[in-house]
């Protein structure tokens, strides 16, 4: 009996990882039906490339979703980062990891004051982090007298438009090492054991010894810091700082999260079903604009993406 019950419950952690790695394969194969050539090296190495930033965006994302919240001042972040880093740098490559450093200082401070009000003031998660977002964007705009100037410097375009080594790009090879380091974290570490408990019930998390107001600000703090990196990084992309930058990446992070079978509720999950997430999302976007589908009918089928694997999971979750 203790055996069976292992069984279904290695099942009911499995199943939302394999079924959103099959519908990304399977959306794959029709990009590739629609558009001929979808698969070949040259357009995965470009999907790749641009998966990329969303993908390290969604690493915070994870981590916030596990705990029961959400994080609705990414966008912001990414936002912030960008505008402040082409600003600041403007084309000097000297300031480049300078620029860099005092960026993760500011996310790690932001990500501190969300846990507080998230922990200690009671604030609901979206409140607080939306609250957030709304006033980096008004501090963002006065940085800027709303006409964002300077640019990238030439190291941050070869990090996001070169191949290293033949292969892929310096952001795809960052977004691959933060992954890894991530999915070990919250599978082999007690911190990451941290997460799940708080997700599942801070309360009771707190009376089993865990420090529950720390797990918060270092999640926080990492999903602060995991936009402003993005943030950072496409502005190698973009050459220049955008005030359009990120714009759907809120949306497209919890949609991301989502998909891949991390539970809105918190403690179940994981990035590892995340990546899939990110992917079909880039998928879709692509085969959308393929399409020529209005902006309005992309947020249509993304909506119902996300019911759909919802219902799919916890059908199968219920039999298992």
């Amino acid at each position: 009996m203790k055996l069976s019950n292992e069984r279904s419950l290695q099942l009911k952690q499995v199943y939302p990882v394999l079924l959103v790695y099959g519908v990304m394969v399977v959306l794959a194969i029709l990009a590739n039906f629609i558009n001929p050539g979808f698969l070949s090296k040259g357009n995965l190495y470009s999907v790749f490339k641009q998966t990329a930033f969303l993908g390290i965006a969604c690493i915070g994302q994870t981590l916030v979703i596990l705990t029961g919240g959400i994080d609705l001042s990414l966008r912001y972040v990414i936002l912030f980062s960008n505008v402040f880093a082409a600003q600041m740098i403007n084309g000097d490559e000297s300031k480049t990891w300078s620029v860099l450093a005092i960026i993760v200082l500011i996310c790690i401070a932001i990500g501190i004051i969300n846990g507080i009000g998230v922990y200690h003031l009671k604030i609901p998660a979206m409140v607080m982090t939306l609250a957030m977002g709304m006033m980096l964007y008004g501090a963002t705009m006065l940085y800027c007298k709303g006409a964002p100037g300077g640019h990238a410097s030439g190291i941050m375009s070869r990090l996001a438009n070169e191949n290293l080594f033949g292969v892929m790009n310096g952001v795809s090879i960052i977004w691959l090492a933060l992954a890894f380091i991530i999915i070990i974290v919250l599978n082999y570490t007690n911190f990451g054991r941290s997460i799940y408990a708080v997700g599942t019930n801070a309360e009771a998390a707190r009376y089993s010894g865990i420090n529950t107001p720390l797990v918060l600000y270092v999640v926080y703090s990492i999903a602060a810091v995991m936009g402003g990196i993005a943030g950072f990084l496409l502005l190698g992309y973009t050459e220049k700082g955008y005030l359009s930058t990120a714009a759907s990446y809120n949306m497209d992070s919890i949609a991301a999260v989502v998909i891949g079978g991390t539970s809105i509720m918190g403690g179940k999950g994981g990035y590892v079903g995340t990546i899939a997430g990110v992917a079909i999302m880039m998928i879709l976007s692509s085969l959308m604009t393929v399409l020529h589908m209005p902006e309005a009918g992309k947020e249509m089928v993304q909506g119902t993406l996300i019911i759909a694997m919802l219902l799919l999971v916890n059908v199968r979750q219920k039999k298992a």
